[in-house]
């Protein structure tokens, strides 16, 4: 079998059989192009270790690929190769063992701090509110489209922030997904690992309740909750231009992707005093050892954090005590829920299923 025709074979097994996310399809889809025409289109068994070898110094020594990138690649392979061996067409890979000198580096979550966590929501709150107080009878289509894209900008940024959740899992959530009554969102995650969060934060139900308003007077032939102007699903792209546009808008100078909403929620939700086990499932991960990653962000940067929160007595740096409710309306504090609401985000009744 030609090389060219099993990495066809292969991407359609991945998008029809495995039914991995359109993102790793499209990464797949990239690398295996690009190792095929290196290999000019060679046979499938006749691919040996020096060949994978000669491909892997190209990267790294002419093109010149972060070792992240190549390790990326390797995986990749790895995955095309597997996938024969495992229906009997080949029976040995040459791709063990090979990897071992690239190495990935150990880089801390990019989070939010508390400052520009609160200019943010604050930005987006009051965008909404500048832009409602210019709505007047007539007004244009200009001016309401910027209104509805302000609802929707921020009921976007406060489920991320609220949920934890990836931007890919956010794009591909339907109406049905979110349900205000119940106060929930299921997300179907990475690796068909489902989960049902609830959303225990008013400000979030609120904003995602307004924006509901709005889609659902929205003609449109897809069953996705969040739209893009065209009425057609919101991508991962749309949504980090969004963020970055947002992000300035706000004052907040650092380069930041929309993912570091959800380092900064999993960080506050570790730094509180929350159980591993239960920060894992809010996040999707498969494994405890992924989360890990944000309990090692430097003791000094944790305490910088809270100490932000604590001076106005909304946490305890020492005790990471949760009990005391905030005294002020608007703070990061304000993610955690009443007493007598649902808990959520780790607390004894939260809604997770890995189903």
């Amino acid at each position: 079998m030609k090389l060219h025709a099993a990495v066809e074979q292969f991407l359609t097994a991945c998008r029809e059989e495995i039914r991995l996310s359109e993102k790793t399809s499209r990464a797949y889809a990239y690398d295996l192009g690009q190792f095929s025409d290196f290999m000019q289109d060679k046979s499938l068994a006749d691919i040996a270790e020096a060949d994978v070898e000669r491909y892997l110094h190209y990267l790294d020594a002419e093109q010149k690929l972060k070792n992240s990138t190549i390790r990326r690649k390797i995986m990749t392979l790895k995955a095309l190769f597997r996938y024969f061996n495992d229906r009997g067409v080949l029976s040995a890979t040459p791709i063990n063992g090979i990897d071992s000198k690239y190495k990935m580096t150990k880089s801390t979550p990019k989070i939010l701090n508390a400052q520009d966590m609160i200019r943010l929501l604050d930005f987006l709150r009051e965008d909404v509110q500048r832009l409602e107080a210019q709505l007047r009878p007539g007004c244009g289509r200009k001016l309401k489209l910027h209104y509805e894209n302000a609802i929707r900008d921020r009921a976007i940024i406060e489920l991320l922030f609220a949920s934890a959740m990836r931007i890919g899992e956010l794009s591909e959530l339907d109406l049905e997904s979110a349900d205000l009554e119940s106060r929930t969102v299921h997300i179907c995650g990475k690796g068909h690992r489902d989960r049902t969060l609830v959303l225990g934060n008013n400000a979030t139900v609120d904003a995602l309740r307004d924006y509901l308003r709005i889609r659902r007077n929205r003609q449109s032939d897809t069953v996705a909750l969040f739209l893009n102007r065209f009425g057609g699903r919101l991508s991962i792209f749309a949504i980090e231009n969004l963020f970055e546009r947002i992000r300035k808008a706000a004052g907040i100078r650092r380069r930041l992707t929309p993912h570091a909403l959800r380092h900064t929620m999993a960080t506050m939700l570790l730094n509180n005093g929350k159980n591993i086990r239960d920060v894992q499932h809010i996040l999707g991960h498969s494994s405890a050892v992924t989360t890990q990653i944000y309990q090692e962000i430097a003791p000094r940067r944790q305490r910088k954090v809270l100490q932000v929160l604590n001076d106005e007595d909304r946490l305890s740096v020492e005790t990471l005590d949760e009990s005391a409710p905030p005294k002020r309306r608007r703070t990061i504090r304000r993610r955690k829920i009443d007493r007598e609401q649902p808990m959520s985000f780790g607390e004894s009744e939260t809604h997770v299923s890995d189903a």
